[in-house]
């Protein structure tokens, strides 16, 4: 395994709610079988044998150290038509160029019977407010400054929204082959967007 995924530098506290969010978004799904496309620190994986031990895992990546059950890039990915209920794909799409993208997408699709689940980075600056309001369920308010179009900080990263693509290109590939059914961020550091993506009626 990378040894970053054993630090507790790489596994921030801000990566753990991305973590609880994964594993939240699985269970609320009820799914029988779970596709998940980069395995990274194994934690996701873990916690979902625990808490779904009936569901069939399946974890694709291209690093073989990681051990995963199909070693495989995601632009070729080696599975049939509807092959499982939930696809997972989580800070792993903006590895490969963006041009790559529309490709694996698709593939998503295809492989697909219900739902793909993803993150990608999205810098940009915010600010952001909490407001305990218990008759409320929404308790957090962000508020963003303009965009931060710098550069990308990540050399293993081809492409960030708003760091070489806007969030409006990237939803609108999403749209092509998906209805967004929600879209939220990690509130902790606002950095990781979620999508929650559903096959079009």
């Amino acid at each position: 395994m990378r040894s970053d995924y054993k630090s507790l530098k790489y596994n921030s506290k801000a990566r753990w709610l991305s973590y609880w969010y994964q594993i939240n978004e699985e269970v609320s799904a009820r799914p029988g079988d779970v596709l998940i496309v980069g395995k990274g620190s194994g934690i996701v994986e873990k916690t979902l044998e625990e808490f779904l031990p009936d569901v069939r895992l399946t974890t694709m990546d291209i690093d073989e150290t990681l051990q995963p059950d199909i070693i495989s890039d995601i632009r070729s990915m080696p599975f049939g038509d509807n092959s499982f209920d939930v696809i997972l794909c989580c800070q792993v799409l903006e590895h490969i160029p963006f041009e790559d993208l529309e490709g694996v997408i698709r593939d998503f699709q295809r492989i697909t019977r219900d739902r793909v689940i993803i993150s990608v980075p999205h810098k940009r600056k915010h600010i952001k407010i909490e407001i305990d309001m218990p008759f409320l369920r929404q308790k957090r308010l962000i508020l963003k400054y303009p965009f931060n179009k710098g550069t990308i900080e990540s050399r293993q990263h081809y492409w960030e929204i708003n760091r070489g693509v806007s969030r409006h290109e990237f939803e609108s590939l999403l749209k092509k082959y998906f209805k967004i059914d929600r879209t939220y961020l990690n509130e902790i550091n606002c950095v990781h967007r979620f999508y929650i993506l559903r096959i079009a009626d």
